[in-house]
């Protein structure tokens, strides 16, 4: 005899087109909950329902059917269109079969009447939508958990499909033109003239190379030379006393960065390039500790610059945003609560704003900024266990959306630009690399017109559009994780 199949298949049945966005955000949350689910993906993609299928699937596998009740399960008579209705008149035969007098479960996401349905139907408990969509994913759950259907405890492989689903119908593409930001800030100016030095005195292995890590301006060892944008009075005086030096010639920047020294040590442009980058980055952590961040060495060994409290006013960070708008980004805030001194109530985490750089030497040369959320425990030292700090760092930044980085991006680089128009790292008293404020962008002939960076939205819009976001992904099973991740931390 063969064996009888397992039913744990959740059947959604719903009005195609009208409520194919709530069942395909209904289906991928009871995936990514464990759940196997089956809802006709041809017919959501447009395609035709194969009635063969479906009553398979319902007959064989299914041990619960939801229903998605609306106005759009109706026809103009107002009568249960064709397709739910036969759907329900099996349900009702599975039912009676199953002794299960809950196996459909009827969903509400309108003001729709349950008095429209079969007298049977009415009796029924209904699960009611139409408010809020997560509010009723939770009791859909907790129906099931109820009545014991298979769950697995990781998302269930039926994910991948539905994710594929939500892809290909959320492509809401407009032929309005859309501005594309990068985090890549250009750099407009470069200092003409690389000044190269000789060391007075007899210097021991590898000294060379330490004396321009130690030293307070850009530069870079060469050979047996030093390198700097700065002059000979100005680098003197960075390197003191202990360490004469005496000129030896100059060389045009554009020069050295494709190999043509003339009677200095030669050098591959590849080289020359990583050398050059050297003074860029070593200009960028100087200007960040004069505007008075912090660094952190991060595991990669890059220095993300963080803000303190107190740097910035009210500790938001203003810029203009491509459409011509004010907006404004906190660089620092709290997660969680716990318990303080004297039954008070204090910050279980500071989430703290930084960056890291990487100089790109292209044709036309540029700086990539990356945001970093620093965790501490007391507002002022990060975690030292970086395990531990990365696992509250996703907690913090999960329900971050691309709006909000690309804000951060461009009030990070107005506020180094103390509002002008270009960003200036000193290589010495009279010389900078000059970076154009404004991120590069690229115009694209088309747009995704859900995306809020093409609406001209105020920040109460946009705050609006992420509580929504965030509140529709806190309700949803595979985010449940988030803040339990606090609990989990490694000790250390």
């Amino acid at each position: 005899m063969e064996a009888q199949q397992q039913r744990d298949v959740v059947f959604i049945s719903h009005a195609t087109p009208g409520d194919n966005a709530f069942s395909i955000w209904l289906a991928s949350r009871l995936a990514l909950a464990g759940y196997n689910v089956w809802c006709d993906q041809e017919k959501l993609l447009g395609g035709e329902d194969f009635w063969k299928d479906i009553e398979r699937v319902i007959r064989n596998q299914a041990a619960k059917m939801i229903l998605v009740v609306s106005k759009n399960a109706f026809d103009a008579e107002r009568l249960l269109r064709d397709g739910i209705a036969k759907e329900v008149a099996l349900a009702d035969i599975m039912k009676k079969s199953l002794s299960d007098q809950y196996f459909l479960v009827p969903v509400r996401i309108d003001q729709t009447s349950f008095s429209n349905f079969p007298i049977d139907f009415i009796r029924l408990n209904g699960i009611d939508c139409q408010q809020n969509w997560a509010d009723g994913l939770h009791r859909i759950i907790k129906v099931l958990e109820r009545d014991d259907v298979a769950r697995s405890r990781a998302p269930h492989p039926s994910i991948a499909g539905w994710r594929d689903v939500h892809q290909e119908l959320s492509k809401t593409i407009s032929s309005v033109r859309e501005k594309l930001q990068t985090n890549w800030l250009a750099v407009t100016a470069v200092p003409e003239t690389l000044r190269f030095y000789e060391v007075q005195r007899e210097l021991k292995q590898n000294e060379l190379r330490s004396i321009a890590s130690e030293c307070a301006l850009p530069c870079f060892d060469h050979g047996r030379l030093l390198v700097s944008f700065a002059d000979l009075t100005e680098l003197q005086t960075a390197l003191g006393p202990s360490v004469p030096i005496s000129s030896r010639g100059t060389l045009k920047t554009d020069d050295f960065l494709i190999g043509e020294t003339g009677d200095i040590l030669g050098i591959a442009p590849r080289d020359a390039k990583n050398k050059i980058s050297s003074l860029f980055r070593q200009a960028w952590d100087n200007t960040l500790r004069a505007k008075g961040l912090t660094p952190y060495e991060m595991a990669n060994q890059k220095l993300a610059w963080w803000f303190p409290e107190g740097l910035v006013e009210d500790e938001q960070l203003r810029y203009t945003d491509f459409n011509g708008k004010p907006r404004k980004r906190a660089v620092r805030g709290t997660r969680g609560k716990k318990d303080g001194p004297d039954d008070t109530v204090i910050p279980r985490y500071y989430w703290h704003l930084g960056f890291t750089a990487k100089p790109y030497s292209t044709e036309v040369p540029y700086i990539a900024i990356q945001p970093r959320i620093i965790i501490s425990e007391d507002g002022q030292t990060p975690l030292a266990n970086k395990t531990r700090l990365n696992s509250v760092r996703r907690s913090v930044t999960s329900m971050w959306f691309n709006e909000r980085w690309r804000g951060l991006i461009l009030g990070f680089a107005n506020w180094l630009a103390d509002s002008g128009d270009e960003i200036k790292l000193a290589v010495s008293a009279s010389e900078a690399i000059r970076l154009r404020k404004v991120p590069m962008t690229f115009d694209a002939d088309f747009g995704i017109t859900a995306d809020p960076v093409n609406l001209e939205t105020d920040d109460e819009e946009l705050a609006s559009f992420e509580a929504s976001e965030t509140h529709e992904r806190l309700n949803d099973p595979a985010f449940r994780s988030l803040d339990e991740d606090e609990d989990n931390d490694v000790d250390g």
